[in-house]
C-alpha cells in the first residue's frame, strides 16, 4: 500500500534538488580544506579546481538521480517527460533563450561561452562546462517540482511559471549571496523566470526544456 502523497511533498522535491546545489557548500567549506590543506578557492591550482568540479559533479548527478528514481516511485510522478510542443511553443522558447543569451553577453561584453573560454583557456574550459550541465538538471528539477507543487495546491493546470518562481526565489536568490552582488542575483532570478516560462512553453518536455535551459545559461 502507498503512503498517500501530500501537496507538499512535491515542494519538498524542489528543495531537495536546491540543496542537492548546495552540496558544492559543503565541499568547499569542509571536505577540501582537508584535501588541499586549506586554501582558498580562489588560489586552486588547475587541478584542484578541477578535482572540485569532478566532486561537485558527483555530488549533483548522485543528487539528480536519487531524486527522479524516488519521486517516481513515492510521488508517482516522472519529470522525464516526452510530450511533444507546440510549433509556436518552440518558437517563442527560441526568442527566450535568445534574450537570455544577449543578457549573457551585455553582462560578459561578449558571448559567456567565449569569454569563459578566453578565460580558462580549453582543459578548464571543457570541465567548467560539464559543470554547467549537472548544475541545469537540478535547475530543470527545481522547476518541474515546483510548477507540480503549484498545481496540486490550485488543483489545476496553469499557464503561470511557478516552477520558475520557485526557482528563483532558491537558486536566482543565493546568487546574491554567492556572488556578493544584487545586481548579479538580480540577473540570475530573471533568468530563473525565464526558465520557468520556457518549461511551460515547451509543454514540459524534460529533453527539450532542459537543452533551452542549458543554451540560454552557458552561451
Amino acid at each position: 500500500m502507498k503512503n498517500k502523497i501530500s501537496t507538499w511533498d512535491y515542494l519538498w522535491y524542489a528543495l531537495y534538488a536546491f540543496g542537492g546545489l548546495g552540496l558544492e557548500i559543503v565541499l568547499m567549506s569542509l571536505i577540501e580544506p582537508m584535501m588541499f590543506g586549506g586554501i582558498s578557492t580562489s588560489n586552486y591550482t588547475p587541478a584542484q579546481t578541477i578535482i572540485h568540479w569532478l566532486l561537485t559533479m558527483l555530488c549533483w548527478g548522485v543528487t539528480a538521480t536519487l531524486i527522479i528514481r524516488s519521486s517516481k516511485k513515492s510521488l508517482d510522478f516522472d519529470v522525464l517527460s516526452d510530450s511533444k510542443p507546440t510549433r509556436n511553443g518552440q518558437v517563442i522558447s527560441a526568442v527566450l533563450v535568445i534574450a537570455c543569451i544577449v543578457l549573457n553577453a551585455f553582462d560578459w561584453g561578449i558571448l559567456k561561452i567565449i569569454g569563459e573560454f578566453q578565460k580558462k583557456g580549453l582543459l578548464l574550459f571543457i570541465f567548467q562546462y560539464m559543470y554547467y550541465f549537472f548544475e541545469v538538471v537540478l535547475v530543470y528539477l527545481i522547476v518541474a517540482f515546483g510548477q507540480k507543487f503549484a498545481e496540486s495546491l490550485l488543483q489545476k493546470k496553469t499557464q503561470i511559471p511557478w516552477g520558475g518562481l520557485v526557482l528563483c526565489c532558491t537558486w536566482g536568490a543565493v546568487h546574491i549571496l554567492s556572488k556578493g552582488s544584487i545586481y548579479t542575483g538580480i540577473g540570475v532570478m530573471t533568468f530563473a523566470l525565464l526558465y520557468g516560462v520556457i518549461y511551460l512553453l515547451l509543454k514540459r518536455n524534460s529533453k527539450w526544456s532542459y537543452l533551452a535551459m542549458v543554451i540560454a545559461f552557458t552561451i
